[in-house]
């Protein structure tokens, strides 16, 4: 069989075509590193390495949310700290502020720090993360989830909800607490208060330290005038007398103190105490039968859970001797909740809730670690997957490369000594 110069010519082209092309091929695994640059090249391999590639980047958003979430809740948890440092000072001035020696200057002073510490505290509560919202604010995101009223109270505008991150295929982290439960929601002896409640009776309480006292005594005879409102409250006290003591307890309001009386009467037996109404209508005489010591404690009013700006229900106990002259100086007595020393466990409970926050905060952390390290690991294995299936072996594809070169090399050369004993010879 004859063959043509012409097809022969068309056959060695094709062949230099081919050699070229796998020479491009090689030269852009080379370039890009990748061992399968096509799905054709490698059908299963390619499959494999794309579900390694999805789970590579389904780990690496898992570790971004980690670290999103990281962020977050360190910043909460020194927000907390900081807080708690706050109650800690008011602890510690409040306990400056039980010392008897001072005067109402000086529990003015402290009174004036403790609403600047307020202050600061109303701060930490509005603290915002790096896009401006506020870390207390629940879902809704607000810059500023706490605002002060024109009476100084503090209202919280966020809601109760908590937000999340994905950190593995059925984990989530939550990466805030919500400002009602850290700082709307103490329990204490009295019922659930608010931070800022437990703060502004704290300062009232302060405020009138000078003025309250806890309990009251007298030698023999002492009166108790009311300053009361026209509705109906009712009173409890500690009273004793020479003989013992009782729990009085009456409903009473302006001008109508019959109620106390006829109760202390009715306990006269127990303490030596009888009481007496005055002409006033607002007084009270007490009188020891044996001459004995009168003291008035413990005073509770229903309805006062905190301590007040301005105290509307008090009396002020004055002791007497025979011809009605002061034998001591006049002394206010009223809710105990109005005295400092009720505030103290008020701050401690408001301290152990923060603590509580706190704890849950380092729970949350210490699962997003726990969860990073886990990421870090699958990930390792994962991207070994993928470099095996998809990393082209550059000294295979090297050596690949040069033997294609030589290949074409050698086929140019023959294709040109061949080509001089044809009629290419007489074209010259």
């Amino acid at each position: 069989m004859q063959v043509s110069t012409k097809l022969m010519n068309q056959q060695q082209v094709a062949q230099f075509g081919k050699l070229n092309a796998n020479i491009a091929d090689i030269q852009e695994r080379i370039s890009t590193g990748k061992k399968i640059l096509r799905a054709s090249d490698d059908p299963v391999a390619a499959v494999s390495l794309s579900v390694s590639k999805e789970q590579s980047l389904l780990l690496s958003q898992f570790q971004r949310n980690v670290d999103a979430a990281e962020t977050n809740l360190n910043m909460t948890d020194q927000t907390l700290q900081e807080s708690v440092n706050v109650l800690v000072r008011f602890a510690e001035l409040t306990t400056m502020a039980r010392n008897g020696a001072l005067n109402a200057e000086g529990h003015m002073a402290i009174a004036i720090e403790m609403k600047q510490l307020k202050e600061v505290l109303v701060g930490l509560a509005n603290t915002t993360d790096a896009n401006g919202a506020g870390i207390f604010s629940g879902y809704n995101g607000m810059r500023q989830p706490f605002k002060v009223a024109v009476d100084g109270s503090v209202e919280y505008l966020g809601n109760r909800g908590q937000n999340h991150l994905q950190i593995s295929e059925n984990m989530t982290v939550a990466t805030n607490i919500d400002g009602g439960s850290a700082f709307m929601r103490v329990d204490t002896d009295g019922g659930r208060r608010t931070i800022f409640d437990i703060v502004d009776s704290t300062i009232n309480a302060v405020q009138s330290a000078s003025a309250i006292v806890e309990q009251a005594d007298a030698s023999w005879s002492a009166d108790m005038a009311f300053e009361l409102p026209s509705r109906m409250e009712k009173w409890s006290f500690g009273l004793s007398g020479s003989k013992g003591s009782v729990d009085i307890t009456a409903s009473i309001n302006e001008g109508g103190l019959q109620n106390l009386v006829d109760e202390i009467n009715l306990a006269s037996a127990q303490t030596g105490v009888e009481a007496t109404l005055n002409a006033d209508g607002r007084t009270i005489t007490l009188l020891d039968d044996m001459n004995g010591r009168i003291t008035v404690k413990n005073v509770e009013i229903e309805g006062m859970n905190s301590a007040v700006d301005e105290i509307g229900s008090y009396a002020e106990f004055t002791g007497r001797d025979g011809d009605g002259k002061a034998t001591t100086k006049t002394m206010k007595l009223t809710d105990s909740d109005q005295l400092v020393s009720a505030s103290v466990g008020n701050l401690q409970s408001a301290i152990d809730n923060f603590s509580l926050q706190r704890a849950y905060v380092g729970g949350q952390l210490s699962m997003s670690a726990t969860q990073s390290d886990v990421i870090s690991s699958r990930k390792l294995a994962v991207d070994k997957d993928v470099s095996r299936l998809g990393d082209a072996d550059l000294a295979e594809l090297v050596t690949s490369l040069q033997a294609q070169l030589t290949n074409l090399n050698a086929s140019q050369a023959a294709f040109a000594k061949i080509g001089q004993q044809s009629l290419f010879d007489y074209i010259r």
